[in-house]
Order: structure tokens, then C-alpha cells, then sequence
């Protein structure tokens, strides 16, 4: 006996409902970093300064962050980056790890022989994690190694487990 096929309900059956597209569309690519915000709550907003050479993943990284919360400086090189550490503090580095001139494992070790962010804890992005885990394993800091392509949710959650640095006793608290 041969059964028709079950009614599709609002044209959808039962298993594409519960499984995610394996390809996203061009046309909802820009919201491609919004599950992340639907299933992330940001406790507490931070400054992060996104580290990257290549302008597209500066982009990404940077829609990424943006959209769960946190306000985001981008830079496109590690020589810029270490300027800027130097003037300004930030809660988080998320850094590049493979760049021309100053890369970002140099990046990393003047961090933490500067004053400014000797402390703030780093994410580092990189297309080979078994290489920068070895580079890095010298350097203090490093909250998490992300591995590219970037994966949204590690990189929200890589951002949620950072340390949160301890205020200096001089400062006023709110």
C-alpha cells in the first residue's frame, strides 16, 4: 500500500524546519552575524579592537561583535595596532595573527611588555591553530586561539570568556 507523502505545513516539512540551511543566500548574507545575537546576551558591553590586514575580515569580525553589543575599533595593520595600544585601553584584542611587517604574535609581546594593556586579553585568529598555539604559548594573555574561517558563536563566546581586567583600587567604580 502506497501512502501519499505527509502535507507540507506553510510549505516547510518537519526536518528542514529543525535543520540549518547548509548554504546561506547572497540576499541574507548581511545577516548572517544575527543568530548570534539571538541566542547570546552580552552582560556587559566592551571596547575591543579588531586586528586584521585583510579589509573583508576586518568587516566580518567586526559586523560580528557589533551585533551582540560590544563597540568596535578596527585596524589593518600591527604596527597601527601597537600605536593605538599605546594611547588607548581596551577590553579585548582580537588580532590577527599572520601580517606583513609586524605580525600579530609581535603584536602580542609588546602588548604585554607595554603598560597601557599588559593585561587585556587577546584573541587570536589564525588559519593554522596548531602553529599558533605553539608561538603563542610563551605569551601570557591569550583567552582563546580561533581558528579561521571564523566561526560566529566561537568567536561571541571567545569574547563572553575573556577576562574582565580588575580595575586599579585608584579608580572609581560606578
Amino acid at each position: 500500500m502506497n501512502l501519499p507523502p505527509p502535507a507540507l505545513g506553510n510549505g516547510h516539512d518537519s526536518a528542514t524546519a529543525v535543520a540549518a540551511p547548509e548554504v546561506v543566500s547572497e540576499t541574507i548574507a548581511p545577516q548572517a552575524a544575527r543568530p548570534a545575537a539571538d541566542w547570546i546576551c552580552v552582560a556587559s558591553a566592551r571596547n575591543i579592537l579588531v586586528v586584521d590586514d585583510n579589509d573583508r575580515h576586518l568587516d566580518i569580525l567586526s559586523t560580528i561583535l557589533t551585533s551582540v553589543g560590544h563597540d568596535v575599533e578596527t585596524c589593518g595593520s600591527g604596527a597601527e595596532a601597537l600605536r593605538r595600544l599605546e594611547t588607548r585601553r581596551f577590553d579585548v584584542v582580537v588580532l590577527d595573527l599572520v601580517m606583513p611587517e609586524v605580525s600579530g604574535l609581535t603584536v602580542a609581546t609588546q602588548m604585554r611588555a607595554g603598560e597601557l594593556n599588559k593585561r587585556t586579553p587577546i584573541i587570536a585568529c589564525t588559519a593554522n591553530l596548531s602553529i599558533a598555539r605553539r608561538q603563542l604559548s610563551e605569551v601570557s594573555g591569550i583567552s582563546a586561539i580561533i581558528g579561521k574561517p571564523i566561526d560566529t558563536a566561537n568567536l561571541v563566546l571567545a569574547v563572553a570568556r575573556a577576562p574582565v581586567r580588575q580595575r586599579r583600587s585608584d579608580q572609581i567604580r560606578l
